[in-house]
């Protein structure tokens, strides 16, 4: 292991997107990996290891010649699913104006808000549901400016019913983000043709999986790994009856495919424009070990971080 550590902080991370683009990075990725491209893979030798055995920080070796990179993993995770957000957003979504609901942590919800203004286009209005807050409060200046540099409406919500109401985009960045004094959003709070994303780790509730009209995954190489979460039982218990027909709700829809064939072309994505679409970001707690090396990457060009003596 390399003596010298490059350690960046959460907003070293944040400064690498001013000139690094992990929507396009995760795109690629997944297009090779759904295509079998022969370097859909880092070498061997790249890989994530707790640094120092502190679980706060993954250790990227190798960065450059005496250089490893330690990423804070809370930072890289987010801007892994916000990526990922961005992609199902863009391939699902019908064209048009986008009314985002945004469901989470005050942290998560801005991590995911900032890629998402600056990736996906069309936004027009977002509302913010911070979950653990009392108050709804506000957001980061420089996340104020982005928007209102973006034209992007802003409302900051407490109500379950107020964020969801005409959202098209909807965004659960925590496990009860779609939850409310013990009672659950279900099918009938959406807007018929929303695009549900699932960027929490956690199933959602099972009115919203059984109702779904598409169900896409990040991965489907991942649901051997997630035989726990509702969408995956329910995939193999629709495809055990011998049909991936999801009408009638007899038993709970098929997942439909992964946001890598649909990038690739390999699969057609929506079906129909009201359709209520759920994409599950299965790979939410799993750290993406390339996008974890090109942060490092653009870290050291930039001369972001400090350096230690590991």
């Amino acid at each position: 292991m390399a003596d010298t550590v490059l350690r960046l902080d959460a907003e070293d991370v944040w400064r690498t997107l001013e000139s690094l683009d992990p929507v396009a990075v995760l795109a690629e990725e997944l297009i090779k990996r759904a295509i079998n491209h022969p370097d859909r893979e880092r070498a061997d030798t790249c890989r994530l290891l707790p640094w120092a055995g502190d679980e706060r920080y993954l250790l990227a070796e190798g960065v450059s010649p005496g250089l490893s990179c330690a990423v804070p993993t809370a930072a890289l995770r987010m801007v892994h699913l916000a990526a990922l957000s961005s992609l199902a957003t863009r391939e699902l979504l019908p064209p048009g104006g986008i009314t985002v609901a945004m469901l989470g942590t005050r942290e998560e919800t801005q991590a995911q808000l900032a890629v998402l203004a600056k990736h996906v286009p069309d936004i027009v209005h977002v509302a913010v549901r911070v979950i653990d807050s009392p108050e709804a409060g506000t957001l980061e200046p420089r996340l104020l400016d982005q928007l209102d540099l973006g034209g992007i409406g802003l409302s900051m919500v407490t109500a379950l019913a107020d964020s969801l109401f005409g959202a098209n985009l909807v965004v659960v960045v925590s496990e009860d983000g779609l939850s409310e004094g013990g009672e659950h959003a279900g099918v009938k709070d959406l807007v018929r043709g929303t695009v549900l994303v699932n960027a929490s780790g956690h199933d959602l509730p099972a009115d919203l999986v059984e109702h779904a009209d598409q169900i896409y995954v990040d991965d489907l190489a991942l649901l051997p790994a997630h035989p726990d979460r509702n969408v995956v039982a329910g995939h193999v218990t629709h495809t055990a009856a011998g049909t991936t027909f999801n009408g009638g709700r007899g038993r709970p829809p098929a997942i439909s495919s992964d946001l890598g064939l649909l990038l690739a072309g390999a699969r057609p994505g929506r079906e129909q424009q009201d359709d209520i679409v759920l994409v599950e970001l299965l790979s939410a707690d799993a750290p993406n070990t390339h996008l974890a090396y090109v942060i490092a990457e653009t870290a050291l060009r930039g001369g972001f971080g400090e350096r230690v003596t590991a």
